[in-house]
């Protein structure tokens, strides 16, 4: 009586296991297809505690376009946490910049194909935090100013072990930046990691 309750167990956990192995190789698969992507920005970050810089394996990442100010952006006016959203970037000079944030992607598209004059893209994130006031130092009060912090899925990047040496205590005047592959759905995946413009870590193509 107890062998037949137990053979199902084992097609279910082989079932499981197929899953899991399908949804691994998808994520693969669709990682690399983002890295082939020839739409390639290089994105500036800022400074953060050396400290938490780097924490076993992998670099802790903030970028320029993590910290949004609305009234320095075009685009939709109201959001909420967790909102999905579309950043159109431009180019400016060597970086990309933000100049406007849709809840909508077609919007975004619109936006920039108004502007086929300038270099523009799309990158798709989340907002994690909304601030509708901002601690003005020069008259020492609040101004009502709507910030955004949105994350778009390279905050973090992996660094193989023993080769972070360089990032864990950063000069003062170390400049990292990445450059981002694209999809045309504003996927981002980090394709380069420079230090001081000199690349220090590339993903490979299988």
């Amino acid at each position: 009586m107890a062998n037949k309750l137990h053979k199902p167990v084992l097609p279910g956990i082989l079932f499981i296991l197929l899953v899991q192995t399908l949804l691994l190789v998808a994520m693969i698969a669709s990682r690399q297809m983002i890295l082939s992507s020839d739409t390639v920005v290089i994105l500036q970050t800022k400074p953060i505690d050396p400290r938490s810089l780097f924490r076993g394996d992998y670099v802790r990442l903030n970028y320029d376009i993590n910290e949004l100010q609305l009234d320095e952006l075009s685009g939709d006016r109201t959001f909420k946490t967790n909102d999905t959203v579309y950043v159109v970037l431009q180019q400016s000079g060597k970086y990309w910049d933000a100049r406007a944030i849709y809840l909508e992607k077609n919007n975004a598209l619109n936006s920039y194909e108004k502007q086929k004059n300038e270099r523009q893209v799309v990158i798709q994130g989340v907002v994690q935090r909304v601030t509708n006031r901002q601690w003005n130092r020069i008259d020492k009060a609040d101004t009502s100013v709507t910030s955004l912090r949105v994350n778009y899925g390279i905050e973090n990047y992996f660094v193989p072990e023993g080769e972070g040496l360089k990032l864990e205590r950063p000069e003062t005047n170390d400049k990292i930046t990445l450059k981002i592959a694209l999809d045309d759905d504003g996927h981002a995946v980090i394709k380069e990691l420079l230090l001081n413009g000199i690349q220090q870590y590339e993903e490979a193509l299988f």
